[in-house]
């Protein structure tokens, strides 16, 4: 168990059992990449993660674009307000607009969990008799939703039909509770998928990962209750954690005070987390190491804004800013042994008193035989797995201090007092310059306001409309755009005019007056050419059927053509176009919009519109329309 060698990506961790597609799902995240979100639809659809390619003057993965479609309504995710970061401008954010809800922790915080709650529904024939299986699973991890290439611990947990287990209602909790810190009133559908999910953990049980005995979960920040999880007089203890805070431990002038009142034999850290924790707290523990896994450079990590000074700077970007990249540790453990029993914590929180004294966290209590679970395993393997002293050095101070490029902490201060304004856009027909639309952004609280900064902000899909914005006022900023480009995500970025120091981060804003059909515009433009849409509509003809699955479909089908000009994935699209006629028709009058909107546009393959009738009437219980022909 957490071996270096045992790997495990989060979209992996996603991936459905085998004859199961996703029912729903709910998460909560610190920093949200919104292309790292785009590959989570993809991985309930698709084995391969696919390049998810430009949007602009490439083509977008027909399979992306329709795991997008088939997914993103499924999806509840809750971020910390001002920690989505800059993405590349793409309209294919538009279908991730309503699974984004902003909150911001109850006492003052973050928002810190990183957890993931999936349930599956199996697959079956449309005249099954039996309502198809349901199963729950769980992902505690200690990795955000973004593409960063550190070190991190992933926890999966899959419902079990068995008696015993765990018992996971605590995670529930957790949902049922950022659904009263969100910035804009979650939408009724929210609402009722964290509902439904919640009730399921009530009474699911989940089996309990190899080598454990028993798992509890333990929430931090929810209310004012202080939960302090750990032994207080452990034979042997080690921490794990990337960043450190002396109000974490326990210091003989404020012991009262500290998070963490027993003594710590093992303690692994970044080499500058080390350097700035208290001489005192070092003198006492014997053994200190750093993790070191080759990376070029420490960067730093926004968690625990203002919890500890970070070591080394972006010339540019502030402390805190959503975008920083992340290399190295950032796994945070905590392991305890008194006979021969341990217990083993994973999960969000690090060794800082801010993680549990200010923050809304999760850890996950493992425990187990010393064999199995014990300090010396986690460090030193076993025959079959290295431990992981092997990415490990001892601990010696840096002789000088990095310098520091400036103080960031009110840039920083700005960005979540902008990122806590409730922001909502009005959507209306007509524009200037050639578009047909217009986006209002509009905020009731005037923007925070400091001469030395300056606000600029734009919508995600159009960053060549960046616009200065008036501080000390309310938002309002009208873009005119068309269909497809009006955006749910407003961009904004802070300018410190002294020091040259930056921030950037998104807003989801709630829309209104979004026309009903702006969804089948966007898939349009995503889609592209003729063949994309077959390949396409080849997916959807085959969502959710057992005999074949997507994956399957689309590696058959992707290039090929067999080179005479013929395209094998018409005759495919029509086989199956009948075969889902006789065995279930409805699935085509819920495909007729789209359709219908494609064909107005002459999206269409030449000649489909005319099949496309014939196979829709006779589906309905019609008779084939009839066409002239020429003279």
């Amino acid at each position: 168990m957490l071996g270096p060698s045992n790997r495990l990506t989060l979209i992996e961790a996603m991936r459905p059992p085998a004859g199961f597609h996703l029912e729903s799902a709910m998460a909560v995240t610190f920093t949200l990449n919104l292309q790292s979100l785009l590959a989570v639809p993809a991985a309930f659809t698709l084995a391969g993660q696919d390049d998810l390619g430009e949007d602009g003057g490439g083509a977008r993965p027909v399979e992306l674009v329709h795991a997008l479609r088939a997914n993103a309504d499924k999806l509840t995710v809750f971020s910390e307000a001002g920690h989505i970061s800059l993405p590349p401008p793409s309209r294919a954010f538009g279908f991730l607009e309503r699974a984004v809800v902003a909150v911001k922790a109850p006492r003052g915080g973050i928002v810190h969990p990183k957890v993931w709650v999936l349930r599956y529904q199996e697959i079956t024939a449309a005249e099954a008799e039996n309502a198809p299986e349901r199963r729950l699973r769980l992902l505690v991890s200690s990795r955000n939703l973004t593409f960063d290439t550190s070190w991190d611990t992933v926890l999966r947990l899959d419902e079990t039909p068995r008696s015993g287990g765990a018992m996971l209602k605590a995670v529930g909790d957790l949902f049922a509770g950022l659904l009263d810190t969100t910035i804009t009133n979650p939408s009724q559908e929210h609402r009722a998928r964290v509902g439904s999910l919640v009730e399921a953990l009530e009474t699911a049980r989940f089996a309990l990962p190899d080598a454990v005995d028993e798992l509890k979960v333990h929430v931090f920040g929810l209310s004012d209750n202080r939960d302090d999880p750990f032994p207080e007089e452990p034979e042997r203890a080690m921490i794990i954690s990337p960043f450190l805070a002396d109000g974490f431990f326990n210091l003989a002038e404020s012991a009262s005070n500290g998070v963490y009142r027993g003594p710590v034999d093992t303690l692994v850290s970044r080499q500058g987390a080390l350097d700035d924790t208290c001489h005192q707290i070092l003198a006492g523990i014997g053994d200190k190491r750093i993790f070191d896994d080759g990376s070029a450079h420490e960067a730093s990590d926004p968690d625990d804004a203002g919890d500890s000074p970070t070591p080394r700077r972006s010339r540019f970007l502030s402390r805190d800013d959503p975008g920083r990249p992340l290399r190295g540790l950032h796994a945070k453990v905590f392991a305890f042994e008194k006979g021969n029993r341990a217990r083993l914590f994973v999960g969000s929180a690090n060794a800082t008193r801010a993680a549990f004294r200010n923050n809304l966290e999760i850890l996950i209590e493992l425990e187990g035989s010393t064999g199995q679970l014990g300090i010396d395993r986690l460090l030193e393997g076993d025959d079959d797995q290295p431990g992981l002293s092997t990415l490990l050095h001892p601990y010696h101070r840096s002789p000088e201090k990095p310098s520091d490029d400036g103080d960031t902490t009110d840039l920083d201060q700005i960005r979540r007092k902008v990122a806590h304004l409730k922001i909502e856009g009005t959507v209306e027909k007509g524009g200037a310059g050639g578009h047909d639309w217009t986006v209002t952004y509009r905020s009731e609280a005037p923007l925070p306001e400091r001469e030395d900064i300056r606000i600029n902000c734009w919508p995600v899909t159009i960053p060549g409309h960046k616009r200065s914005v008036k501080a000390g006022k309310p938002l309002e900023e009208r873009f005119a755009t068309s269909l497809e480009r009006i955006s749910g995500f407003l961009a904004f970025e802070l300018l410190h005019t002294g020091g040259g120091q930056q921030t950037g981060f998104v807003v989801p804003v709630t829309l209104a007056g979004v026309p009903e059909h702006r969804d089948r515009r966007l898939l349009k433009a995503l889609i592209g050419d003729a063949k994309r849409f077959l390949r396409y509509l080849l997916a959807l003809l085959y969502e959710d059927s057992p005999a074949a699955g997507l994956e399957g479909t689309v590696r058959r089908l992707t290039d090929s053509d067999d080179g005479s000009g013929h395209s094998a994935i018409g005759v495919a699209v029509l086989e199956q176009l009948l075969r889902t006629m006789r065995s279930d028709p409805s699935k085509l009058a819920g495909l007729h919009p789209l359709i219908t909107d494609l064909g107005e546009d002459d999206a269409l393959p030449p000649g489909f519109a005319e099949l496309w009738d014939g196979v829709y009437a006779v589906a309905r219980g019609d008779s084939p329309p009839r066409r002239s022909e020429a003279p």
